[in-house]
């Protein structure tokens, strides 16, 4: 059993010239799991063998008080490790105002946060000294950070450098709204990506549509297969990324902004009348989860915004601090599927006469204190995923996505959607079954009539979910559904 690896971040700047310092912390009382480990079964290994010796020479009195006393040695152990790992969790489970120090002091260039341990990369921008931010850092999380010890190791810029691209791969960067270059790659892992490309049958000169383009990972694949594809995504972000990640592809890659709703439109203007394939992994993307800027997480303190599209005029927090009480809990019920949504308006409602709510935790624990918290799944699950599809528009966005990307369509040209949760899903399904029906039937009609949508027929009778190693390597991955349509 062994630490939780650390969380690391790093900042959108650059070391100053001068000098720059890393700042390792780590609490006095958190020993080594690894050497409460080792230390427990060299006692253990030491107490069986006097305890198989005992019995061997038929010691029945001493046996017994081996046994004793090395089930007392396992309860022991195993206390002192539970509170073992409730202290080495701290530093993970309850840093937020560690965090936010941290990320708030102009200094930090970045950070690696453990569960026994901390590393802080600081430079001074102003006149305080070190110990001044040690300090700052020690009041905003004192649960974490007191009685902890420091290493103080200065470094060049150069150095300081190193450590930020060091760390950088493993990090969350902060952007800002509506950036268009993100500080770093918008890394986005592709969900059932070689199953999507598999039933697309991309190949040379075909020519395909990635309704959701994000960092580019399907688009990838499709292209690596000889296609040309057109990318859209109206997140400023997830389009300068995916332009980046594929400019090797050169002219068989193109990226426009915009909403896929408009999938039809933006392309008939690029001089493109029909398509060999769609790809749609609709949702929300893990940079854009990760992020707190861009408040869609109850997980971690931001802004109370939830657009994929940062020059949208209408945020989450507007419909919270603005709509009546029976649009939001007609929202939480329709997109969140929430029984409690009457409960939750009306404390929301209340709360913001008080103070507008203007972050994403203060949202969240308004929600947990109507929904106390039961099982696996954060009280403000279903609340934010209902504000953030109201925002977005995301079911009226995927059913014009639905109807003009199968019209897009080449006869024998191929739909493929993945889903979710189960309002995309069932969207997604009923439109499927529909234009694959020949005949429609009605109870007041005397006989089955044409179907005048008819043009498709399903191929995955059944939706493709991610196997046993897509779940182990992305675990954001079990929710996924992906239903696939050829046109005829």
């Amino acid at each position: 059993m062994t630490p939780s690896p650390p969380e690391y971040w790093v900042a959108k700047l650059t070391p100053n010239p001068g000098v720059n310092y890393t700042v390792t912390l780590w609490s006095t009382t958190a020993a080594s799991v690894d050497d409460q480990s080792c230390h427990w079964d060299r006692e253990r290994s030491a107490l069986r063998a006097a305890l198989r010796e005992a019995a061997e020479s038929g010691d029945t009195k001493r046996a017994q008080a081996l046994a004793k006393k090395l089930n007392s040695l396992n309860d022991s152990f195993l206390g002192n490790l539970f509170s073992l790992r409730a202290h080495a969790d701290a530093a993970l489970t309850r840093e937020s105002g560690l965090r936010a120090a941290l990320r708030a002091d102009n200094g930090v260039l970045g950070y690696a946060l453990g569960s026994v341990a901390m590393q802080v990369l600081l430079q001074l921008p102003d006149e305080r000294g070190v110990d001044q931010h040690i300090a700052d850092w020690r009041n905003a999380a004192p649960e974490v950070l007191d009685g902890s010890e420091c290493i103080l190791q200065s470094c060049t810029p150069e150095e300081a450098t190193q450590w930020q691209e060091k760390h950088r791969a493993k990090s969350n960067s902060i952007l800002k709204l509506g950036e268009a270059t993100p500080a770093t790659p918008f890394r986005h892992i592709t969900v059932l990506g070689r199953e999507a490309t598999d039933a697309l049958l991309p190949g040379e000169g075909k020519v395909m549509l990635d309704a959701t383009l994000g960092g580019g990972g399907h688009s990838e694949l499709l292209l690596r297969c000889g296609a040309s594809v057109w990318g859209i995504d109206r997140d400023p972000a997830a389009c300068a990324a995916a332009r980046k990640r594929l400019e090797s592809y050169g002219n068989r890659m193109h990226v426009m902004a915009g909403c896929f709703a408009d999938a039809k439109e933006l392309l008939h203007r690029e001089g493109i009348e029909s398509v060999d394939g769609i790809i749609a992994d609709l949702g929300i993307s893990s940079p854009q989860v990760d992020t707190p800027q861009r408040g869609f997480s109850f997980l971690t303190e931001g802004p109370l915004d939830m657009r994929m599209d940062p020059n949208s005029p209408r945020c989450a927090a507007d419909i919270v601090n603005n709509a009546p009480e029976e649009e939001i809990a007609d929202i939480l019920h329709r997109y969140g599927e929430e029984r409690a949504s009457r409960a939750i308006a009306r404390r929301i409602v209340q709360q913001r006469t008080a103070a507008p709510i203007t972050t994403t935790m203060r949202l969240a624990e308004i929600i947990c204190s109507v929904l106390p918290r039961r099982g696996r799944q954060h009280p403000a699950t279903r609340s934010f995923q209902a504000l953030r599809i109201a925002v977005n528009d995301e079911l009226g966005q995927l059913e014009s996505l639905l109807k003009n990307g199968l019209s897009l369509l080449h006869k024998g040209g191929r739909f493929a959607v993945i889903t979710f949760h189960s309002l995309e899903d069932r969207a997604v399904k009923r439109f499927f079954e529909h234009v694959s029906k020949k005949e429609l039937d009605r109870p007041e009609w005397p006989m089955p009539r044409p179907n005048p949508d008819y043009t498709a027929r399903v191929i995955t009778r059944k939706p493709i979910t991610p196997d046993a190693e897509e779940l182990t390597a992305n675990p954001r991955s079990r929710s996924a559904k992906l239903r696939v349509l050829e046109k005829i």
